[in-house]
């Protein structure tokens, strides 16, 4: 079967890494997804392991159509009786970018009588829809007159793990959190800082991904649990077989840290939720006051949106920028922010310099290599202090 794993902008070519690690073969990066071809077994895997998808789509077909009428005849024609049953319900997603297809309702409501005709031709009865829990999803994508049918068989959008009860401002997506450790490259061989944890995402992810757990758990509610087609004991060797790689016996040291007390208790409370307060440390401490430390990886996403003013803003990362060659000799540094100019601030050259997506801002991700012995560079901190760094 061909499948669709759409994700974030930034995040294809891991995700395609991702899905050959499951088996996926004839991979093709597309704009914000990934299409592959697989059997049941790399579905399954693909919901429960894949960490950068947000939603995996099994195709059905795609054909052209010049108006509403083709694409009613074009979606009768197809054997919906094989997916799902009278007693079953279903629902129509539509998006449309067509400059003859403008509204999206319309064609849901095309493609639902197209179905329900079907089954009343057949059957002398039909189906009912259900929009908020369907046995069925189908997705209609029309992209000016090419229209793709396919089925969701994740249900809610993947991102959302199950472990964030508590959040602060401008939370990170879990699925870009995990993509931000991914590139990074760091699997657990060295310590780990979030300096500026915020509600912990990065931190979650981050264990998981180090002890090889699945980002879901195996008890969610998947979509395809609901299908004709769901082979009960494929997904029972397949979740056996995710739990047998879990390994929580050799993670370094991972900590996360905060000025604010409302994101070191949100932290807390969703490292908690997640069952992984064992191998994540959280404190409330500045940053700027930190010891600092040698050999780790340090991951963060310092603030930079409208509660900050702008000159409050450069300043804060000329200091990040003077505290990491101060006290962070031989890390290797990941920052990603959405204020582009703030980030020249920084005052070191990224070695890596990649352009992402956090929500609808467009950020930059970088990494900077800490080597001991970088120019002597002097940091003055917010309350004054000078220190030199040889």
């Amino acid at each position: 079967m061909k499948i669709i794993a759409k994700t974030l902008e930034g995040l294809e070519q891991i995700l395609a890494d991702e899905i050959r690690d499951i088996g996926g073969e004839n991979i093709e990066i597309l704009n914000r997804a990934v299409a592959f071809t697989g059997d049941i077994t790399t579905l399954y895997k693909a919901n429960l392991l894949l960490r950068t998808t947000i939603k995996v789509l099994v195709f059905l077909k795609e054909f052209q159509i010049r108006n509403e009428n083709d694409l009613y005849d074009e979606v009768m024609k197809l054997p919906w009786e094989d997916y799902f049953s009278l007693d079953q319900t279903f629902a129509i997603d539509s998006v449309v970018n067509s400059s003859q297809f403008n509204h999206a309702n319309f064609i849901s409501l095309k493609t639902k009588d197209a179905i329900v005709d079907r089954f009343r031709q057949k059957f002398g009865s039909r189906p009912s829809v259900d929009t908020t829990d369907p046995h069925l999803k189908i997705n209609v994508h029309i992209r000016e007159n090419t229209v793709t049918l396919s089925f969701d068989s994740s249900g809610t959008s993947l991102h959302m793990r199950g472990y964030r009860r508590a959040q602060v401002d401008a939370p990170m997506n879990e699925v870009l959190a995990a993509g931000l450790v991914l590139i990074s490259g760091w699997k657990g061989e060295t310590p780990l800082i979030d300096p500026m944890c915020g509600s912990g995402t990065i931190l979650c992810e981050a264990v998981k991904i180090a002890a090889n757990m699945p980002p879901q758990s195996f008890d969610r509610n998947f979509a395809f649990k609901k299908w004709k087609t769901f082979d009960q004991t494929m997904w029972n060797l397949v979740c056996e077989n995710a739990q047998n790689q879990i390994n929580l016996t050799a993670l370094p040291k991972i900590q996360g840290f905060d000025i604010l007390p409302k994101a070191v208790k949100a932290s807390q409370i969703n490292v908690e939720t997640a069952g992984l307060e064992k191998y994540i440390e959280i404190a409330e401490e500045d940053f700027f006051y930190q010891e600092g430390t040698e050999y780790a990886t340090l991951i963060f996403n310092p603030p930079y949106d409208e509660r900050l003013r702008e000159n409050d803003v450069t300043e804060l990362y000329r200091q990040i920028g003077d505290k990491l060659k101060l006290c962070f000799t031989n890390c290797d540094v990941w920052i990603i922010s959405g204020h582009l100019e703030a980030m020249k601030n920084v005052g070191l050259r990224p070695s890596v310099r990649k352009k992402m997506l956090n929500g609808s801002i467009q950020s930059l991700y970088c990494k900077y290599e800490m080597y001991k012995g970088t120019k002597k560079s002097k940091w003055i901190n917010k309350y004054g202090n000078a220190e030199t760094n040889n």
